[in-house]
């Protein structure tokens, strides 16, 4: 089974935009990385939180074709019940997992997590937008060597495969 990830897809949440974040056909891009996965139904996407800001009905219509497993981990603009994200397209809804890979516990998180979390070796979020986005929230203690941050300014706007991820890690 292989493992998908993307966060803060942030879908019709024009601001980004006006605000300077993003700009260009960011929308497009990740639709597609989405929509154009090689992923045979056993694989699995995990989305680290913040889906959409407006047009809710319309994106998860669109999120609920896709052919593969989909797990949620809920953002801070996640604020829908767990059960109408589980009826509008997620097989799995929650706040934050855990994950042995290759024998190493990863925590997957929307916001990041700090260092002395419970037992894991890894943390993999996204929130900061890859320039430390409410950085007041975790900047004291935010390390690097333990935080991994899968913001989509930091991927490319496509979803990435675990296993690449975690490539000289595991």
């Amino acid at each position: 089974m292989n493992y998908w990830l993307i966060a803060d897809t942030h879908f019709s949440h024009l601001k980004l935009e006006e605000w300077g974040g993003r700009s260009g056909p960011w929308q497009k891009k990740l639709w597609a990385g989405l929509e154009d996965l090689p992923m045979p139904f056993s694989d699995a996407l995990i989305h680290l939180g913040d889906i959409c800001i407006g047009d809710d009905l319309e994106v998860h219509h669109r999120i609920e074709k896709l052919p593969y497993k989909k797990i949620l981990v809920r953002g801070n603009h996640d604020k829908k019940s767990a059960s109408w994200y589980s009826e509008h397209g997620w097989d799995f809804v929650c706040d934050q997992i855990g994950l042995v890979f290759h024998g190493v516990d990863l925590l997957f998180s929307h916001r990041p997590m700090p260092a002395d979390t419970w037992r894991y070796r890894y943390n993999i979020h996204g929130h900061t937008h890859g320039n430390m986005h409410r950085a007041e929230e975790y900047s004291a203690w935010y390390d690097p060597s333990f935080n991994i941050d899968i913001s989509p300014e930091i991927i490319g706007y496509q979803p990435v495969r675990l296993d690449t991820l975690m490539k000289g890690r595991c």
